[in-house]
């Protein structure tokens, strides 16, 4: 079958049922995306389909995967489209093995400017974390992590809802942001600058931690990355973040359980430092203060407030990353000092110790 013609076969499929054509309307549009981003698409035969829950194979650099493509959902009465819950079939209307039990790799969920790739054994492991499989309520509305169903229409389904943040912590999700021109040519390699890939740039505030943007941090990489995590980002800022295709992550729940301080919601964006193919040093991220003046301190401390501008790129098959390009830093907080003196002034001095016979390079008299 012939890739030029799956779309044609796609939209052929007889069920008019209103939900079944939004399902199909999703696909197309599903394939379309995948197809920009440079996979090559399959459909499912009408067995796999219904009996494996099998829409599409995938197949990017020799290596394909099934996927099983979730259209958005309405969360209330007023049929308002919502991307922070997911709904998972346990049962089918039949009493049979739902579509979380199917033979799909990933699932894939459509959210208003992206789409959501989720590893399906990742779905059913976290589903049988979270769900009160036990509680039966009598309304969908109650059915957040406990189970529900319309028997009363004589339906033999079970459902449930969990939040989409629980999916994009999962450790082989990611996303694929939706392309509106079928023709865009997407460009794959994180390390073209930003005038051959064309990227629009996008502005967020919020709150720094562990910002290494004054001096790399070698923790990680041998030739060391430019990184900051902006934190405790409030509703607009989030929007913009998750309709760049960024991933939103909240640790503090953890966090709290270590003692530690609270983060909120946040995103991590990185810099390379080098040129992949070249090896040459990169541009370094500016950084400014409220006058977008060059900020001259050392290192931007923890609860500082900043602006950080960035561009994204895709890593194929991890998903969309932000570029780090600037930052500006609105209200300064001091990074706690560390020195040699600080290490060494909680000991005494021991009249009676060793001593060393060379000159040292410090005085822990002084200390």
């Amino acid at each position: 079958m012939g890739t030029d013609t799956l779309v044609q076969e796609f939209k052929g499929r007889k069920d008019h049922a209103d939900y079944i054509k939004r399902g199909i309307k999703v696909e197309n549009e599903f394939i379309q995306t995948a197809k920009s981003h440079g996979y090559t698409v399959a459909i499912a035969d009408e067995q796999e389909n219904i009996n494996k829950h099998i829409d599409l194979y995938l197949t990017y650099k020799g290596l394909t995967v099934s996927v099983d493509v979730k259209a958005r959902r309405t969360g209330n009465k007023q049929r308002v489209l919502d991307d922070a819950w997911i709904v998972v079939e346990f049962l089918n209307t039949m009493g049979n093995k739902g579509w979380l039990y199917g033979d799909c790799d990933y699932f894939v969920f459509e959210r208003e400017y992206d789409y959501v790739w989720c590893d399906a054994k990742e779905l059913v492991e976290l589903t049988d974390k979270v769900v009160d499989k036990n509680t039966r309520v009598e309304s969908y509305k109650d059915s957040a992590y406990k189970t529900w169903g319309r028997k009363h229409q004589g339906k033999q389904d079970l459902i449930s809802r969990i939040e989409m943040s629980l999916i994009l912590k999962l450790n082989k999700s990611f996303i694929m942001k939706k392309t509106l021109d079928n023709n865009v040519k997407v460009c794959n390699n994180s390390f073209i600058n930003n005038k051959e890939r064309k990227t629009p740039m996008s502005v967020i505030q919020g709150v720094a931690f562990w910002a290494h943007v004054m001096k790399p941090n070698f923790k990680f990489k041998e030739e060391g990355e430019w990184s900051i995590d902006i934190c405790h980002l409030d509703e607009k800022n989030i929007a913009i973040v998750q309709k760049d295709g960024l991933n939103v992550k909240n640790n503090d729940a953890k966090l709290k359980a270590e003692g530690k301080e609270l983060q909120g919601n946040f995103v991590t964006i990185k810099a390379k430092t080098k040129w992949a193919k070249t090896g040459e040093d990169k541009p370094k991220p500016k950084v400014v203060d409220a006058d977008r003046l060059p900020f001259t301190e050392e290192k931007v401390g923890n609860g500082s407030l900043v602006n950080v501008k960035y561009t994204t790129y895709e890593h194929k098959p991890y998903g969309t990353f932000g570029d780090l390009k600037a930052v500006q830093v609105i209200k300064f907080v001091p990074a706690p000092e560390s020195s040699d003196s600080d290490v060494t002034s909680d000991f005494d001095v021991i009249e009676d110790g060793y001593k060393s016979t060379q000159d040292a390079d410090l005085d822990f008299a002084k200390a």
